[in-house]
């Protein structure tokens, strides 16, 4: 085991709260699973300090070369398609997934399914039009955010929130986030910054009553924009 996975691993109750103390800032939430809206949101709040922000769905892990995010161009808005669980993951990162989750649900359950497994898999260069991190510049948000952009019409022509486990989701939210500010470009650094899947379950995706307006010749799709 790596020097750090013993560091991780060999804290007192003592030493992880003093930690998280003095690392985890929380933002209370009292109305259930958050929105899209609700998270950019919430990266606008005090709490969060420095400008550059990280906002990831809480089943990633991030390595050292996250440092990169600290010379991101203030005019690029930057998304990491996860690399899964693959032979890229360094050997830190895998001691330390290992002692927390084991490895069953790569080794067994998707197998067993008839998939080959994530191992093999470079998820960065197959899935480049999804992701589960997004890295600004606060300063660029801050005041801009509008609720409607964060809505899609659904087949009863509600306007109504969407939410990071949602199929198109993260789409929408690029729509939404395009119209707050005019980045100049909008990059998957996910063959630059590596992130991980650290779960044990399959994906769960949320499913509607009233399910999304669909797209067509004369209907824009709400994947891409919600109107």
């Amino acid at each position: 085991m790596s020097d750090l996975s013993r560091q991780v691993f060999s804290m007192t109750a003592g030493e992880s709260n003093e930690l998280l103390t003095n690392k985890l800032k929380c933002v209370d939430v009292q109305t259930g699973q958050p929105s899209y809206y609700q998270m950019f949101n919430n990266a606008m709040a005090e709490v969060v300090t420095g400008d550059v922000i990280v906002l990831a769905n809480a089943d990633m892990a991030f390595d050292d070369t996250m440092s990169l995010a600290r010379s991101l161009n203030p005019e690029v808005l930057a998304v990491l398609g996860t690399s899964g669980f693959s032979n890229k993951m360094t050997a830190n990162i895998k001691n330390i997934y290992e002692e927390m989750m084991g490895t069953d649900y790569i080794t067994d359950v998707e197998q067993r399914s008839g998939h080959p497994g994530s191992w093999e898999i470079d998820s960065c260069a197959e899935l480049i039009f999804s992701w589960d991190t997004w890295i600004f510049h606060k300063s660029k948000l801050m005041g801009r955010l509008k609720e409607v952009n964060f809505k899609r019409l659904s087949q009863t022509n509600e306007l109504v929130p969407f939410y990071m486990n949602e199929n198109g989701a993260e789409s929408a939210a690029l729509w939404a986030i395009e119209q707050s500010y005019p980045f100049s470009s909008t990059y998957n650094a996910c063959d630059r910054i590596q992130s991980w899947h650290f779960h044990l379950a399959p994906k769960t995706h949320k499913v509607r009553e009233a399910p999304w307006l669909q797209g067509s010749k004369d209907v824009h799709s709400p994947m891409f924009s919600p109107r």
